[in-house]
Parts: structure tokens; C-alpha cells; sequence
């Protein structure tokens, strides 16, 4: 018989790593004059803030503190580290160790009963400071505001305002820890050579510090120890050693690990037309918390009504109209989601055209129909649809003909199956359509008829998770406020979602197994980022702000193999 053999997941030994601090929103820690929490004092010292949160109330009144330290003078804070009122996660800091010379870090919404991991660092030899929320980088600030002044004097706090647990805080001085997006580690916090803070990690006694600092950490209003925590409480789990397998006629149960990870995802938007013209700007969002959008990367070249699509890694953008000559471009670009950059060469489509729709699976991208001229000058339309292998650079080919040839369309859909919504036909007519096409991903060949919007439009956005598809906006050619949704494993027409915000068209839109994200075009300009819940029909709620206004641009996701 194979091995089979339980083992410890997460690396949790028993129940002195086991705790967190609770605090009821008036009570909290303090270290008075510590120098421990001291951090870069002057502007040359690296170092990492991070802890594990659990808030469970909006913090009322005041901001929910992590960490924060005072100076004496003015009673201005040094840095503090928060949940703003507004369940936003922030940090200030000193510029200049006076009174009103403070700049501040914004990220997106904290989530209440589930934990959370936060945490601040300082790159001194890039000047910059970084605020990341469960390994995601939320903001960075660069120059001469990445500069703190502790100064000799000052308390300490942790918890002042907060209502929730806080565990495992780690403050390490020299060690900039965090310079992009990472996975927070499942285990508890591990002390490093830098290590000046580790505390709020034990069930026994969750007020000592680890390192046995030379400080004196005191409970204001009675803080309790807590037995909850970030990790697991199951220490046995099940390892297969690749010889054996599980046949039961009951139930297997697997280990319930951390469900506030579901449904997390990196969104992006990159192109567009902004009001000094067309943009090569690359921005991005994480989906599951709402907050504004934070700069990626740029295209090599300016780009409007840029298409986008996307794998589980990979974001893909079809130029469209371009500041160069042609100005119709066929370029294909690239970006890796979770590592900041500017776009990279993937090759070009077989036929060129701008204003075209796109749809992905986690391996095959399209790209759909457009404007495009005909050998007069005279305008026209494509009905050609174009394939690539999103993991592989290289040209597109042919997969077949859309069931009407047009421009301003956009696509979304499952593992299996792609739809085309909405457009514009041309020469001449103008007239806007409600087609609904569809495509087997996997086997190339002419799209079928699937049904009808609820109304014609062209350029609406759309998204999708594994079952559903979202249509939201378009031009008639006026900007509408227009939600359609669809089942995309059965045909028929588009019925009814709710309604957005406000009205617009040709903006783009992303996903993950729960929300459908808008980035807001309208003629001509918008910043506004929007979102639904995709399986609960309802009108489109603020998300946040993108870092530029636009419209016509392309979007990705990391989420449920690229159905954006």
C-alpha cells in the first residue's frame, strides 16, 4: 500500500502561535518612548509594517489604528497605519516631522469578519514607500515624501479605535520586504535578523513581544487575548505521495483553507482616448476591494478603441486607432498581470481594423470584426474573427466570420463558449444593431446566431463569470445606463440587469466569479469605475476612480481564465 500521512498545513505547532489581540473600539496598546517602532529616521532606512486584521465594524468617528506613533511636539503623528472611516486601508506619514506635513497612502476597502493582510514598506534606494492589502500593491509614493521622522520621543499605539482582532505584528528596521504583488504567507510571521517588533501571535500571553524588545507594552481600557486567528486550526492534513489515490462511496472532506482568497483578482485597463488624444496608459484594480485604480505600466504606443482579452497570467491588447502611420493598426501587446510593467511585442492580427470585440478562455484569445477601409478610402466593416494562443507569442489566425460584419461590438464568455454583442454597421446606413453571436472557443468556425439585446447600441462593454454574461452601456448614439444579461450556455435574448451610475458607451469591462468591474467611456471622457454582482441582478454601484479619463479602451483579468 502507498503512503499516506497526515501532516501540519500551515506550519502552526500548537496554541502559543496561536492568538490574535481583541479590541472592542475603545480600548488599545501602548509602548510608551519605544524605540523599537522607531522606523527610518532620516530617509536612508529600509523596513516592512505588516499585520493580519479582522476588523468587524466600520470604524465610527475616528480611524481604526494598526500601528501609529506619535511626537510629542504638536501631538503629530510620526506614521500611522489605519482603516479610515470609510473602510478604506491608509497610511500617513510625516514629511518633515512637523505639524501639518503629512502625505498619505490609499488603498482599497478592508472587508469586515474575514482576516486581512496589510502591510507598508520602505524602498530606500528607489525612495519610495508601498501600501499592499493581501499581497496586492495598492499605492506607492515616490520622492521626497518617502521620508519619516521618528522622532526620540513619542508612544507608540496599536488598536486605538479599532473593533476586531489584530495578529501577528511585525515591524522589521533595514528589510524593505514587499516590492510588488506576493502571496501572504499562511503561516505566522517569522522573526529575521531585522526583527524589531513581533507581537499579538499568542493565545498564552498576546501582549508580549517576541523579540524581547527593551519595552513596556501596557493594555489601555483591558485588550483580550484572543484564540482567533489567520491561519488554520486544523493541524492534520492529507499528503498524497503520487502513487495512491481516494475512492470513497461516502464523503471526502478537503481542508477549508482561507475563502476570503475566492473570487480575488487583478483587473486591467489599458488605452483609450483621453482629452489630449489617444493614450498608452495601462492602469489596474483589485476586483474584490473598491478603491481607485493604480498606474501598471504604459503601451509602446498611443492607442484608441483598443481590445482587450486575457489568460489566468497574460492580458492581451488589439490596437485599434493609433498615433502612427497607419493610423489602423493590427499590433497585438502583452503585459504579465501581477508584475508591474509596460506592454511587450505578442505580434499582429491577420486583418486590420479598430473598434473590434474580443473574447478569451484561459487559453485561446479572439479578436472580432471592426472598421476598417476599403481600397477607396470608403468606410467598411469586418465580419473576420482572428485567434491566438494567448501563452504563445505570435500572429493571429484565421477561426471564421461573425454572422454580421461591424464595429463597436464587444465579447465575454465561458470555458467553452464566446458571444459577440452590439455594433454599428457600416457603409452608409449607420444603423446600430442588438445581434448577439456566438463561437465554440476551442473549434474554429463561422459564429451562430445566439439572440437579441433588449435594445440597438454600439459600443457597450462586456464581462462575464463561468455562466453568465453582462452587457452594460452603449451609444444610440447617445450615452445610455442600459444592463442586459445573458446565460451563455443557452441561446435566447438579453434580458433586463438594472441600470449603471451613468450613461455610456465604448467603455470596457472585467471580472471575477463575483463582481463585473466597468471602466466608464462616454463621449468623449470619464474616470469612473463602477461594478455589479454578476449572478445578482441589481443597478451598477461606485467602485472608485481610474488613474486617467477615457474612453475606447481594453481590458483583462486574472480571474476565471481571462473572461473579461
Amino acid at each position: 500500500m502507498a503512503n499516506l500521512r497526515t501532516d501540519n498545513l500551515y506550519g502552526v505547532s500548537g496554541p502559543d502561535t496561536n492568538g490574535s489581540a481583541l479590541f472592542d473600539g475603545s480600548n488599545h496598546l501602548v509602548a510608551a518612548n519605544a524605540t523599537a517602532f522607531r522606523v527610518n529616521q532620516g530617509s536612508s532606512e529600509d523596513f516592512t509594517i505588516e499585520a493580519w486584521i479582522y476588523l468587524t465594524a466600520t470604524p465610527d468617528g475616528a480611524n481604526a489604528r494598526i500601528a501609529s506613533i506619535y511626537h510629542t511636539s504638536g501631538n503629530q503623528r510620526s506614521y500611522m497605519f489605519y482603516v479610515h472611516t470609510d473602510d478604506t486601508l491608509k497610511f500617513n506619514y510625516a514629511s518633515n516631522g512637523t505639524a501639518g506635513s503629512v502625505s498619505t497612502l490609499a488603498g482599497g476597502e478592508v472587508a469586515h469578519n474575514e482576516w486581512v493582510h496589510v502591510a507598508v514598506t520602505h524602498d530606500s534606494s528607489a525612495t519610495t514607500v508601498r501600501l499592499f492589502k493581501n499581497g496586492i500593491l495598492m499605492a506607492a509614493d515616490t520622492g521626497a515624501h518617502a521620508t519619516y521622522y521618528a522622532n526620540t520621543s513619542g508612544d507608540f499605539t496599536t488598536g486605538e479605535d479599532f473593533t476586531g482582532n489584530i495578529s501577528n505584528l511585525h515591524i522589521t528596521r533595514g528589510t524593505c520586504k514587499y516590492f510588488d504583488t506576493f502571496i501572504p504567507s499562511k503561516q505566522p510571521i517569522e522573526e529575521d535578523s531585522n526583527t524589531t517588533v513581533l507581537c499579538l501571535n499568542s493565545s498564552i500571553d498576546v501582549l508580549n513581544d517576541d523579540k524581547s524588545n527593551v519595552f513596556s507594552q501596557s493594555a489601555a481600557g483591558g485588550v483580550k487575548k484572543s484564540t482567533l486567528m489567520p491561519f488554520s486550526r486544523d493541524d492534520d492534513g492529507v499528503t498524497f505521495d503520487g502513487a495512491i489515490s481516494m475512492n470513497s462511496l461516502s464523503y471526502m472532506y478537503f481542508p477549508t483553507g482561507r475563502t476570503d482568497e475566492r473570487g480575488n483578482s487583478r483587473g486591467v485597463c489599458a488605452g483609450g482616448s483621453d482629452p489630449s488624444g489617444r493614450d498608452n496608459d495601462i492602469s489596474f484594480i483589485d476586483i474584490q476591494s473598491k478603491g481607485n485604480a493604480i498606474d501598471f505600466g504604459d503601451l509602446s504606443i498611443n492607442s484608441h478603441n483598443t481590445a482587450g482579452f486575457s489568460s489566468k497570467t497574460r492580458a492581451v491588447f488589439s490596437f485599434g486607432y493609433v498615433d502612427a502611420s497607419p493610423n489602423v493598426s493590427n499590433t497585438l501587446e502583452f503585459i504579465t498581470m501581477m508584475t508591474q510593467g509596460n506592454a511587450i511585442d505578442f505580434g499582429d492580427t491577420s486583418f486590420t481594423s479598430y473598434e473590434g470585440g474580443a473574447a478569451s478562455n484561459n487559453t485561446r484569445g479572439l479578436i472580432a470584426g471592426g472598421y476598417v477601409g476599403s481600397g477607396s478610402g470608403a468606410p467598411a466593416n469586418t465580419e473576420q474573427i482572428d485567434f491566438v494562443t494567448i501563452a504563445t507569442q505570435g500572429n493571429g489566425s484565421d477561426f471564421g466570420d461573425l454572422t454580421l460584419g461591424r464595429r463597436g461590438l464587444q465579447g465575454c464568455g465561458s470555458p467553452t463558449r464566446s458571444v459577440f454583442a452590439s455594433g454599428y454597421q457600416q457603409p452608409d446606413t449607420g444603423t446600430k444593431t442588438n445581434v448577439i453571436d456566438f463561437v465554440t472557443i476551442a473549434t474554429a468556425g463561422n459564429a451562430q446566431d445566439f439572440g437579441d439585446l433588449t435594445s440597438q447600441r454600439w459600443g457597450t462593454s462586456a464581462c462575464a463569470d463561468s455562466t453568465r454574461g453582462v452587457f452594460s452601456g452603449g451609444l444610440t448614439p447617445s450615452d445610455l445606463d442600459i444592463i442586459d444579461f445573458i446565460t451563455i450556455a443557452t441561446t435566447g435574448n438579453a434580458t433586463d440587469f438594472g441600470d449603471l451610475t451613468e450613461g455610456y458607451g465604448r467603455g470596457s469591462s472585467t471580472s471575477n466569479s463575483i463582481r463585473g468591474v466597468n471602466f466608464h467611456g462616454i463621449d468623449p471622457y470619464s474616470n469612473t469605475i463602477g461594478f455589479v454582482t454578476i449572478q445578482t441582478t441589481g443597478n451598477e454601484v461606485d467602485f472608485g476612480d481610474n488613474t486617467y479619463s477615457s474612453h475606447g479602451q481594453g481590458s483583462g483579468s486574472t480571474a476565471h481564465g481571462g473572461l473579461s
